[in-house]
């Protein structure tokens, strides 16, 4: 057991195993738990798409749950599951896939098989029927006019633009308008392997019976290459400003800035930095923006990173007039720590919380399968206690220097959906210097 900052953190019991596929296995027993999670990691996702086939990893992820050799028809499939106990879980994300099956302790065997089926042997038959499922998903994030107005998606393109970093995850309808099962199967093949995966068992279950079923279930499946994304492009964007218009009560604002990846050196420093700004009531972000000032009803800060890059966002949705101030205290937030480094008291805090999070890891198998099982997906530490001490060592003058290294106002994007008249609109721009 590990201690840092006076926090005890039990170690994860991790075993790690390689199959002769290329497959990584990491088996977790958790005794004194009741359930068991299996979950499954693939480096698919919006990011290794181009512009024709963006949407296209989400789109299979759909199509898995629409049977399989053994059980043909979408209602037979999670019939099977249910009658495990379990729902199985997916999303897609821009650099990964995963896949989650929570069970009782004694199906949990039964649904490492029922996952590797699924996996392995999907017909991706009504393909018609799920088009229009995700379309509906689709339309949620347009307005009436077709335009893209979910602020994540329009921030992101306007970070990366022509780079797939920037893509939506579900794609544009006309993709999936144009999507055939031809598509899904390319994918499939060119994803769904071995040296591409990863597989993490967590909870209660005998270890050597897991054992057996992981390599009976995924030995033979089919190896693949293992792939790497396209490189994180420079700061190559032509303007930092983007507005689209959308009627409601309220404009929807983004600040953003690049940073570095989470196997930066940097990560853990990044990491406090959002802490110290956001996490809890007490901290920065929520005083100043929501108590002090009464711009928002919440407000957020936060590090978004994929393995070589990233973005720090801070976002709220304000009363239209409101959008202009909402950035000048954001600006102001970012000069105070640039000035002068947190607090240590601020500091230890932010670490406090951050670890003691880290040990309530073990409280939950599906948060262990993705704490173990997405560092191993993407070479990160996967034991608690050497993100813990990497975290320990970061000191306030190090964020001070993040800070000023990474979120200088004349680096900065701003993103806005919502209803802006001209001479906001002016007033925005020059905020950013668009």
């Amino acid at each position: 057991m590990a201690v840092v900052n006076g926090v005890s953190l039990p170690e994860l019991p991790s075993e790690p195993l390689t199959l002769g596929s290329g497959l990584r296995a990491r088996l977790i027993p958790l005794p004194h738990l009741q359930s068991a999670t299996v979950s499954f990691f693939i480096r698919v996702g919006s990011r290794y798409e181009t512009a024709q086939t963006n949407g296209l990893s989400h789109f299979l992820e759909h199509m898995l749950y629409r049977g399989t050799q053994t059980h043909p028809a979408a209602h037979d499939l999670s019939l099977a599951i249910e009658r495990l106990g379990g729902t199985l879980d997916a999303a897609t994300h821009v650099d990964f896939t995963s896949y989650d099956l929570t069970l009782p302790t004694e199906t949990i065997v039964k649904g490492v098989e029922l996952l590797a089926e699924v996996l392995r042997q999907p017909l991706l038959t009504e393909v018609s029927t799920e088009k229009q499922i995700i379309r509906e998903e689709i339309l949620e994030d347009l307005n009436e006019e077709g335009e893209q107005i979910d602020i994540d998606n329009v921030s992101r393109r306007l970070l990366y633009p022509d780079h797939p970093l920037g893509f939506s995850i579900a794609g544009p309808l006309e993709n999936l308008d144009r999507f055939e099962t031809t598509d899904l199967r390319r994918h499939h093949t060119g994803h769904y392997a071995s040296r591409n995966s990863v597989v993490c068992v967590a909870g209660a279950f005998d270890p050597r019976e897991m054992r057996d079923a992981i390599c009976f279930n995924f030995d033979d499946m089919r190896s693949g290459e293992s792939l790497e994304p396209s490189g994180a492009p420079g700061d190559n964007a032509t303007t930092r400003f983007s507005y689209v218009h959308e009627h409601g009560s309220q404009t929807d604002v983004r600040l953003s800035f690049h940073t570095p990846g989470v196997a930066s050196p940097e990560a853990p420093t990044l990491l406090l930095l959002a802490r110290v700004l956001d996490d809890g009531l007490s901290t920065r972000v929520h005083q100043t923006i929501c108590e002090e000032r009464g711009l928002a009803y919440e407000a957020f800060a936060g590090n978004d990173t994929f393995e070589d890059c990233g973005v720090f966002d801070f976002g709220a949705s304000v009363e239209h007039s409101k959008a202009p101030l909402l950035v000048e205290t954001v600006f102001e937030l970012i000069d105070g720590l640039s000035r002068r480094a947190p607090t240590p008291d601020e500091v230890e805090k932010a670490k406090r919380r951050y670890l003691w999070d880290l040990r309530m890891v073990r409280d939950d198998p599906e948060d262990t399968t993705h704490f173990v099982g997405s560092s191993a997906l993407f070479g990160l530490p996967e034991r608690i206690g050497t993100v813990a001490e990497q975290v320990a060592r970061v000191t306030p003058e190090d964020i001070q220097h993040a800070v000023r290294r990474y979120l200088d106002p004349k680096e900065a994007y701003l993103t806005c959906v919502g209803v802006l008249n001209q001479e906001l609109l002016s007033d925005l721009r020059g905020l950013v210097g668009a």
